[in-house]
């Protein structure tokens, strides 16, 4: 997904004094995950403690000239020139002074220090007080969350993931405050830019029907097939088939081509997950967790479906498509992207960044003589329609300390902080949150185009300090050397985007997921490349599915169904 700039101001948030005039905030009962009541809203909440989810109002980023704007849910805006002119979208500073403490992800080198550091000088400036961020490596991020936890210092804001051990732990621990009722319905309004985050978001982020953050969002769909068109069409095939019987004697027939051109290739290059994905698209095997008739909670690997999905890359594998070391190439990072690019392959799946910002369209066409890549929509297996898996639709939040949210002012001056951090595309604080400083990161050139100035020092610096984790919604941005491949983009997308569906465990902590994660991962990968590649049976599903069920299946499977219960 692209970070930069563009989108919809909704309307004029309130100053912190003038939203506690207006509203009465300082009355109005806060429901905190405290360990002790507080001076905003009495008890604990239980976390586990199921309620009705009081879904905060959704209101679309406003859309800005040069924005694609889809009617389907879930489905980006797509950005295929520079903004013109930029809108504030927040009119007064969050903070009156003071300073706002935070716990978030250090993803690189660590910053300078303002003035030096005139990106955090600059933020300082626009929040109206001093940012102190606590930055913390990736790979020992939530061992030191657990420790600033255990020491009672909690910073103000603080990214959390809460599919982790130590999230969950202190979400029922009370240290985050619960904002559901501030948050509820229409009172999000009053944070303009928190109300651009989807329901599906909220819902999926939401602990039995309590909000501890504002989830960080993330699109429905991150990857999706591509393939050349034009081997297709050397193969005697002018669209895509209809049916999966279909699509498996257009690959076999490409991959008999062998050679366009005078150079060779492959149907598809890496056996991966994201391509075993796309094929269980095709048979409509559902989500990795799903609800049977019965109500029962069943691994995809269990369902009929799934058997149908590994035969048929049995199919694949035996007619030639795959390439001889696609089991390999599934382990060796970009290389089958690579290969795509460079014309071996007739086939790949991706993301936008992959295809749009690492330029891969645009460098397959470039590359190889006659090149026409496209996305596309795979045929269901009996020509119907197709279920793609959502993802979870978001990754981590940024929850609030409880102990600082009993105060009502404090904890609406900390949700302005974020409601500025959230800002949407074509505002001049997500041109400032995700761009930089002007003069120092970046400069405007012809017709409004965001020029970097190629200073690592700089750019690094505002890198480090951006990740609070409390991002814009999704949108995609394009460059003008790839505005050629956005009209199939946006139509394959659409439908793929409105064929998912979400899984009924996301945003569900699951401790056995985690600590057997690594031993069912081995017997899925082990079972499924011996199954495709011939090395197995295909009769020896039942043991593949035994031996998952014996390595912790089972016990994932129990957790979930005690979360669910508990959310019943």
């Amino acid at each position: 997904m692209s970070s930069a700039p563009i989108g919809h101001r909704l309307s004029t948030p309130l100053s912190r004094r003038g939203f506690l005039s207006l509203t009465g905030l300082a009355a109005m009962t806060v429901t905190l995950a405290s360990c002790s009541g507080g001076g905003g809203g009495g008890g604990r909440p239980n976390p586990r403690e199921a309620k009705a989810l009081a879904l905060p109002t959704y209101v679309a980023p406003r859309e800005v000239p040069g924005g694609i704007v889809s009617a389907v849910e879930g489905m980006p805006t797509i950005y295929t020139q520079p903004i013109q002119e930029y809108y504030d979208s927040v009119t007064a500073a969050p903070l009156s002074g003071g300073k706002v403490t935070t716990f978030q992800v250090l993803w690189g080198a660590p910053p300078q220090s303002a003035p030096a550091n005139e990106y955090w000088a600059g933020l300082n400036e626009r929040l109206g007080g001093t940012f102190e961020p606590t930055l913390v490596a990736f790979d020992t991020y939530n061992e030191k969350m657990a420790t600033t936890i255990a020491s009672g210092n909690v910073p103000d804001l603080l990214f959390v993931q809460d599919t982790n051990a130590v999230a969950a732990k202190a979400i029922n621990d009370g240290v985050f405050a619960d904002l559901s009722e501030a948050l509820a319905g229409d009172e999000v309004l009053r944070w303009p830019n928190l109300a651009n985050v989807g329901s599906n978001a909220w819902k999926a982020s939401a602990k039995n029907g309590h909000l501890f953050g504002i989830p960080n969002e993330d699109p429905y769909l991150t990857n999706f097939p591509a393939i050349r068109w034009d081997l297709m069409a050397a193969a005697g095939f002018d669209e895509m088939p209809a049916d999966a019987e279909g699509f498996l004697e257009m690959m076999t027939a490409v991959a008999d081509l062998r050679s366009v051109n005078g150079k060779q290739h492959w149907g598809i290059g890496a056996f991966d997950g994201k391509l075993q994905a796309v094929v269980e698209w095709m048979f409509r095997a559902g989500t990795t967790w799903q609800l049977d008739d019965s109500g029962k909670l069943v691994n995809v690997i269990e369902t009929d479906a799934y058997a149908d999905v590994l035969e048929y890359h049995t199919r694949l594998w035996k007619a030639g498509v795959y390439h001889p070391d696609a089991l390999a190439l599934a382990t060796q990072g970009n290389k089958a992207a690579e290969m795509f690019t460079n014309g071996q392959l007739a086939l790949t799946v991706d993301s936008f960044n992959g295809y749009f910002g690492a330029n891969i369209l645009r460098d397959t066409v470039d590359i190889t003589e006659g090149a026409d890549p496209r996305m596309f929509v795979p045929p269901a297996f009996d020509g119907g329609e197709i279920v793609v898996q959502r993802n979870d639709g978001y990754w981590g939040m940024v929850s609030i300390s409880a102990r600082a949210a009993e105060d009502p002012e404090r904890l609406a001056e900390l949700l302005d902080v974020i409601n500025y951090w959230r800002a949407p595309d074509g505002s001049t604080e997500a041109l400032f949150i995700h761009t930089g400083a002007e003069g120092y990161n970046y400069e405007l050139g012809e017709g409004n185009a965001i020029v970097d100035l190629g200073d690592e020092t700089a750019n690094n610096d505002r890198a480090a300090l951006q990740w609070l984790g409390a991002f814009k919604s999704p949108s995609f941005v394009v460059a003008p050397a790839s505005l050629e491949f956005v009209e199939n983009f946006q139509q394959s997308l659409e439908p793929l985007v409105a064929a998912t569906v979400p899984s009924p465990v996301v945003g569900l902590y699951n401790e056995p997921n985690v600590s057997e994660g690594a031993k069912l991962s081995a017997v899925d990968t082990d079972y499924r490349n011996g199954i495709v590649s011939g090395r197995m049976s295909l009769d020896q599903l039942d043991e593949y599915r035994d031996a998952w069920r014996k390595a912790g299946g089972d016990q994932v499977r129990e957790a979930y169904e005690t979360a669910l219960a508990e959310q019943a």
